[in-house]
């Protein structure tokens, strides 16, 4: 009986580590980027966002990617692609525009709020201003782009470290232009963009991206037939809008989409369950895994699951983390960064301000109001890190060796934090 308990609880054991904690391969990762300009592409019927006395025009995208690979690929098969996401952000660093957006904010909002009329005005103006300088596309002359796509670099080397190789894109420029689904719709062009050009030189070395990466190996090592995707935010839209079966035709030839992450994602307008609406985000035959945290009062997890469950063919799982926010996924939208406008959102107008934070490192959860841990940003990112490095093994390797992890039997960040499991085995 001891004999066989031990065996048991080194296979639990054995489950909980991996494969999240398990060896990086021995090979290590390699990271190479690619930049085909600001203004490389457009989507027909996306334009700028409205300016007061400007025209519309079609919105300027960039074409802009930071791969992360095993550095052994060359003596490997064909491996998976992972495309992943941003969500909508600011887009500039624009020190100066943020330091008048803050003192402007404050002053309109803070403890003590201006009252005189004109200097309300002056004030509201002052911050309209500075959100332009921050969010347009291209940013000004001399001033830098944020790197949004490179807040998931954490999450491409563990992928890249078990054996994926993992595109983070911009869409900065999408964030510049219009809003709702035609941003969505939007979101998934750039996206289909980055695949046929993937296709191309994984195939035979040609297209657009050859010269900064044809030497490197690529060709005839990436499977365009096996593409995850993960979008964060509005990039949860994004991916979601894109492997949905109302859309499947605008699919590239030759790509195939076959496991979805929403993380973190925003939700999605639809006046009730009926609505057609739905049916743009719904993903029934393809796997997904949506993640959502407690104190994320963004998230549209749950939304994403529901629109799913009791419709699905496919294995669908929603893991709801408490004490996790919205920002710490992206590396550059968190404080630790230093980055301009990196804020940690629990902390904000969320929760009324930070007057009314619960505590120092706890946080409300939407729910409830209810106060618990909140879990710094090294933390969230080791969920993120341990459950989708899970669920693109099994769906996108097939290694069934971390299904418990997919399907919540076992829970390998217990001590860290609650996390509930809900799944659809599909029908």
């Amino acid at each position: 009986m001891l004999k066989r308990s031990l065996l048991v609880a080194a296979a639990l054991l054995a489950v909980t580590l991996t494969p999240a904690t398990a060896p990086a391969h021995p090979a290590g990762v390699r990271t190479a980027d690619y930049d085909l300009g600001d203004t490389a592409f457009h989507v027909p019927g996306f334009h700028t966002s409205p300016v007061e006395d400007e025209p519309a025009r079609l919105a300027d995208l960039e074409l802009v990617g930071r791969v992360h690979y095993p550095a052994d690929l060359a003596r490997r098969g064909k491996l998976p692609l992972v495309l992943i996401q941003h969500g909508l952000w600011y887009s500039c660093a624009d020190r100066d525009a943020e330091a008048a957006w803050k003192s402007s904010y404050n002053a309109l909002y803070g403890a003590n709020p201006v009252t005189d009329p004109a200097e309300v005005e002056r004030l509201e103006l002052r911050l309209q201003d500075a959100s332009v300088a921050l969010s347009r596309w291209p940013c000004a002359p001399g001033t830098p782009a944020l790197p949004n796509h490179r807040g998931y670099d954490y999450l491409g080397r563990a992928l890249a470290e078990r054996g994926f190789v993992v595109v983070s894109i911009g869409v900065s420029g999408v964030n510049a232009g219009e809003l709702g689904q035609i941003a969505d719709l939007a979101r998934a062009e750039v996206g289909y963009e980055h695949l046929r050009m993937w296709r191309r030189l994984a195939e035979d070395g040609t297209g657009p991206l050859a010269r900064s990466l044809g030497r490197l190996g690529f060709t005839g090592h990436v499977d365009l037939g096996s593409v995850g995707v993960v979008g964060h935010s509005r990039g949860g839209r994004g991916v979601m809008w894109q492997a949905a079966e109302a859309n499947r035709a605008r699919m590239p030839e030759g790509v195939a989409i076959r496991a979805a992450v929403p993380l973190a994602a925003v939700t999605y307008y639809a006046p009730d369950d009926d609505a057609p609406e739905n049916l743009d985000y719904r993903v029934t035959d393809i796997p997904f895994g949506a993640l959502a945290g407690s104190c994320d009062y963004a998230t549209g997890g749950p939304q994403y699951f529901a629109n799913a469950r009791g419709r699905t063919s496919a294995q669908i799982a929603l893991w709801e983390v408490q004490g996790a926010n919205h920002n710490a996924y992206n590396t550059e939208w968190s404080p630790s960064s230093g980055q301009v406008m990196a804020t940690d959102d629990a902390a904000e107008a969320w929760a009324g301000g930070p007057s009314t934070r619960p505590g120092r490192g706890r946080c409300a959860q939407v729910a409830d109001d209810r106060p618990v841990r909140q879990l710094t940003e090294p933390e969230q990112r080791q969920v993120a890190v341990t459950y989708l490095s899970a669920f693109f093994a099994k769906h996108l390797k097939g290694d069934r060796r971390f299904d418990a992890v997919v399907d919540g039997t076992s829970s390998p960040l217990a001590r860290l934090t609650p996390i509930t499991v809900t799944t659809d085995p599909g029908r």
